[in-house]
């Protein structure tokens, strides 16, 4: 059984009981299917936030969260900053939670080439950690969620 918790922009929320699993509910989320009448959850056509939710999973539980509208705009790098397939192969395995060292296993590459790949990945996407490399690729379009492996 899942427990899904959809919390809405009014920080109101709504619970609903389910025999579908945690995964699969993530999962029809990810692959765009943001609409929650299937799961038996009719929020008021008024909503702005009606058909816009990431879906977060925790054990058994999923938790719906409101998306704004402008996170959905997506933005684009420049020509001079855009990303070698050695980057997405490193950027791919950091999405994945791989440390350099797993990193260079799967790549059959020197830790020290990852590392200069995820500097490269901080300067390109202009962020600070490696986290934020993730976060800003998939805002951009260039991470797709529920993506394959590299």
């Amino acid at each position: 059984m899942t427990h899904l918790i959809v919390i809405r922009t009014d920080h109101s929320y709504l619970y609903k009981s389910l025999q579908k699993s945690a995964v699969e509910i993530v999962l029809d989320f990810q692959r765009g299917g943001k609409s929650l009448l299937p799961y038996g959850i009719d929020l008021p056509s008024n909503m702005p936030d009606a058909d816009m939710f990431s879906a977060h999973r925790w054990r058994d539980w999923v938790v719906a969260l409101p998306v704004e509208a402008e996170d959905f705009v997506q933005e684009r790098l420049p020509a001079a900053r855009r990303l070698t397939r050695r980057q997405l192969d490193v950027l791919c395995c950091l999405s994945e939670g791989m440390t350099g060292k797993q990193t260079a296993i799967r790549l059959n590459i020197h830790t020290r080439s990852v590392s200069l790949h995820i500097a490269a990945l901080k300067r390109n996407l202009d962020a600070n950690t490696t986290a934020e490399c993730v976060q800003k690729a998939a805002r951009l379009g260039i991470l797709k969620p529920g993506g394959g492996k590299c």
